[in-house]
């Protein structure tokens, strides 16, 4: 497994973002007029170089750009935190998103969405906390009311969101992949509360401690026995042990992992589930497409995460698994697709199944 080489945007708020290009070193004579870029955004812990295993599955027809947030290698040290609930730092990441997409534009010239063709544009996907900003983003767009000052909206600049524009002219849609319960504003379910309970309140924990328990929770797999279907056979060990020790060793920065947690949508749970179901169930549909993933044997908190939003947009978790053969291309501005017998680490334990859920996706929710 060939693990890319970072490299660095300095973007237009003034810090430097590290990112992967699966494209990088392409001769220009090479690249297509028109294509597809699907941008990754990490979760806790875990750099860019995680998406390492997908890249091999994705059609060479398709763009691979993902950026490592502040504190992680290479880029800026993380936002200072100085708001409860680290809303300040969830807006400041935001903001940080949008300079990352349009420097990429500006930079790596990539191609605008062609409405007749629907060729070009670009997708972004965040996993896990990294589909923190991408809700942040859609309860922007979709929220009336005026911004509490403990939600993450407070804090954006004075002048709006930077290079809006681009969210008409470049978005195509927006996937989720295992977005965590706390984006939803969930209590913690059973696995996490036992995983995490010698290193939360009251209990004390150094950062290595917490990152430790963390490690040790995030790849679990759900029970068999609460699920219908049989129990997969050969799984991958859990955590973090399922990870090669190459792309541990490129991917995994524990350091990282406190601060993960410090920032969300509002300081406040019941505000988190407001803003939560503003951003992706809005009375008057969702202003951008959006799909959501998740793995059908992923950790309690995840899988929490997953019905709330196939309850919100009417998907039973049976049309959720359905496979290609029974895709569709429908433009429908919502879709869910469950990748089966997997976990938190889908695209590293099945890539193919988990490229195919994405295309699925990305072609569905077209026009």
């Amino acid at each position: 497994m060939s693990i890319p080489d970072f490299h660095v945007a300095s973007v237009a708020s003034g810090c430097d973002l590290a990112y992967i290009d699966s494209w990088h070193g392409r001769p220009a004579s090479e690249l297509p007029t028109s294509y597809t870029t699907l941008i990754g955004i990490h979760g806790v812990g875990f750099n860019s170089a995680v998406w390492t295993p997908l890249l091999p599955s994705l059609p060479t027809s398709v763009r691979f750009l993902a950026y490592n947030q502040r504190s992680y290698a290479q880029s800026s040290p993380a936002f200072e935190v100085k708001e409860g609930g680290g809303v300040d730092a969830t807006a400041q990441y935001l903001c940080d998103l949008m300079d990352f997409v349009q420097w990429a534009i500006d930079t790596l010239h990539l191609p605008a969405l062609d409405e007749q063709s629907q060729e070009g544009g670009i997708v972004l996907m965040g996993w896990s906390k990294g589909t923190v900003p991408l809700i942040s983003l859609l309860s922007l767009l979709h929220l009336s009311a005026a911004p509490s000052p403990t939600s993450f909206l407070a804090h954006l600049p004075p002048s709006g969101l930077p290079h809006a524009s681009l969210l008409k002219t470049r978005l195509r849609s927006i996937l989720l992949f295992e977005a965590p319960g706390s984006a939803f504003g969930r209590p913690p379910t059973a696995d996490y509360t036992n995983a995490m309970a010698s290193v939360s309140p009251p209990n004390t924990s150094t950062p290595n401690e917490f990152a430790a328990a963390f490690a040790g929770w995030i790849g679990q797999y759900c029970d068999p026995l609460s699920l219908s279907d049989p129990p997969a056979a050969d799984l991958p060990p859990s955590g973090l042990a399922s990870l090669s020790p190459e792309l541990l060793s490129r991917a995994w920065e524990p350091h990282c992992v406190a601060h993960g947690f410090s920032w969300r949508l509002a300081a406040d749970a019941d505000e988190v589930q407001r803003l939560a179901r503003v951003a992706l169930a809005p009375p008057g549909g969702v202003a951008v497409p959006v799909g959501f993933i998740y793995g059908t044997r992923t950790n309690g908190y995840c899988l929490d995460a997953a019905r709330v939003v196939e309850e919100w947009w009417g998907v039973s978790g049976a049309a959720a698994r359905r496979d290609e053969e029974g895709a569709e291309k429908s433009g429908s501005k919502t879709a869910v697709r469950a990748v089966e017998g997997t976990n938190h680490f889908a695209f590293v334990h099945e890539p193919e199944a988990f490229a195919r859920a994405v295309l699925e996706l990305v072609d569905e929710l077209s026009p």
